[in-house]
């Protein structure tokens, strides 16, 4: 009896101990997050785990590196992501991260947040935002989760807080996750906020759930009636085996957007824009656009940015993007060592790292992806924009070229390898990936041949412009940095002692 007491003693020790170090390990990650540090590697944990109010463990899936780097993309010495905007970035992984690090359970702390549903436009899903300092999580989400008449109506519902993201599920959650995984893979495409695998405990989201049983929209109420029943029937296409967890795409809310007015993104109006006449023409781009002028790098960025978002939605079968496009105005500048950055925010440290004016220009941003992988759509809305095509950057036609070659096996296993970390990573089914790949190598397949009729110029180069404009600059800036290097130092020129 005396053993067996010893034992059962021990084991709750252990059981303590283990609770201690998650807790510390909470604790420094959410300063981590806040401070930007690098010392969690990247996919090193896979994920991160959160105790749910039920004894669940739900899990936030981290950034892996992909299997595969592109010719063109120059890896960090630390870690695999990218120093520039056509890969993953370390961007990239702190967001992640910082989704990650979100407790959607916790009363008070730095990673409590206020987890209400979403009761405006079409579909059903929730919203975290970050708690106003006057609320707690408790009174926020009683007084601003529910319908309110006269503020939640069919298109808005202004809350307090910062939003700073949203959990979807079935059926929008995986094309919402794919897509940021190919935006990345294809070149950095439409500023395609980040998003990840995320599960939230059943009965928190039966909870949420319950207070969208009115809405502001027919639709989203209807969207919500689906989602409870299916939450409550255990539906493997959104609750996860054990029956505890509810997962989904838990995705990074932007800054600095703004949504334009449905009628400024039809095809007609679309067509009427400047930068359009730049990507419809059949003309070479230098010679529609005085690329010696920074005056053209709006037109440059804006064309380059549409071609490149109805490729993407032409991969993913996207029936809902005119009249769902956003734009950021964020800053662009040249590095001292020829890179071009852009941000919605810059530091002291990025200004001193710029040999550029900080050029404030608008660009296109896809922050809603979620009504894709309809793969039976023959055509789809922006189907038109992308027939009258007629220029792209060389980033994502190689890309294309690139990344449709390896799901073909053009490395001995790479398919299978791609395959699985779409599956296991990405966290899409298999069927969604056998038909996104179809879907891709169509793509790409169809843009080389219009490229080797000529009918599309592979002469749209944003980010070659920048650098032309600011050559001097870049040039001086290295010059300088040479001659630093080359400069002997005081210890150096003084002579040693003799013994």
């Amino acid at each position: 009896m005396k053993s067996f007491l010893c034992r059962v003693l021990w084991r709750r020790f252990q059981l303590l101990t283990a609770l201690g170090i998650l807790l510390s390990f909470n604790t420094a990650f959410s300063v981590w997050a806040d401070q930007g540090d690098q010392s969690l590697p990247i996919g090193n944990p896979a994920t991160l785990e959160h105790s749910t109010p039920t004894g669940a463990t739900e899990i936030a899936q981290r950034l892996i590196p992909f299997p595969f780097t592109p010719p063109d993309v120059k890896l960090k010495e630390k870690e695999p992501l990218s120093g520039s905007n056509n890969w993953f970035t370390k961007h990239d992984k702190n967001k992640i991260d910082e989704l990650g690090s979100l407790d959607f359970y916790a009363p008070s702390g730095p990673q409590s947040v206020g987890v209400v549903p979403k009761l405006h436009n079409t579909s059903a899903g929730m919203e975290i935002y970050r708690l106003p300092t006057t609320l707690s999580k408790d009174t926020f989400e009683k007084t601003e989760g529910p319908y309110r008449p006269g503020i939640t109506k069919k298109f808005s519902n202004k809350r307090s807080g910062e939003k700073i993201a949203k959990f979807k599920t079935y059926p929008v959650a995986q094309p919402g996750l794919a897509c940021f995984y190919i935006s990345r893979l294809l070149g950095h495409l439409v500023e395609v906020p980040p998003a990840t695998y995320r599960t939230m405990d059943v009965q928190e989201f039966m909870k949420v759930g319950n207070q969208a049983r009115t809405t502001g929209h027919p639709d989203c109420t209807q969207a919500w009636a689906n989602l409870r029943g299916w939450a409550q029937s255990a539906n493997p296409k959104m609750v996860a085996p054990g029956g505890k967890l509810v997962y989904g795409s838990l995705a990074q809310n932007p800054r600095g957007e703004e949504s334009s007015p449905e009628d400024y993104w039809t095809v007609d109006a679309i067509r009427g824009h400047s930068f359009y006449k730049v990507l419809s023409s059949k003309a070479p781009v230098a010679n529609l656009l005085k690329l010696n002028d920074p005056k053209s790098l709006q037109d440059l960025a804006l064309a380059q940015d549409m071609t490149r978002g109805v490729i993407l939605d032409s991969i993913f079968r996207q029936v809902d993007r005119l009249g769902n496009i956003s734009v950021a105005v964020l800053q662009h500048y040249v590095t001292s060592d020829g890179g071009v950055k852009w941000d919605d925010k810059v530091n002291d440290k990025d200004k001193a790292e710029a040999v550029s004016p900080l050029l404030p220009l608008k660009r296109i941003m896809y922050k809603d992806n979620d009504d894709g992988m309809n793969w039976g759509r023959d055509t789809i809305s922006v189907t038109r924009i992308l027939n009258d095509t007629h220029h792209i950057d060389q980033t994502i036609y190689n890309r294309l070229q690139w990344l449709a070659g390896l799901m073909q096996d053009s490395e001995p296993g790479s398919n299978a390898k791609i395959r699985d970390y779409f599956v296991n990573v990405v966290h899409i089914s298999g069927d969604n990936y056998d038909s996104m790949k179809a879907s891709l190598i169509k793509q790409a397949a169809a843009l080389k041949s219009r490229v080797e009729a000529k009918d599309i110029l592979v002469d749209l180069d944003f980010e070659g412009t920048m650098k032309k404009l600011y050559a001097k600059e870049i040039e001086a800036a290295q010059a300088r940095k040479n001659a630093a290097t080359a400069s002997p130092t005081v210890a150096e020129m003084t002579p040693t002692p003799s013994p």
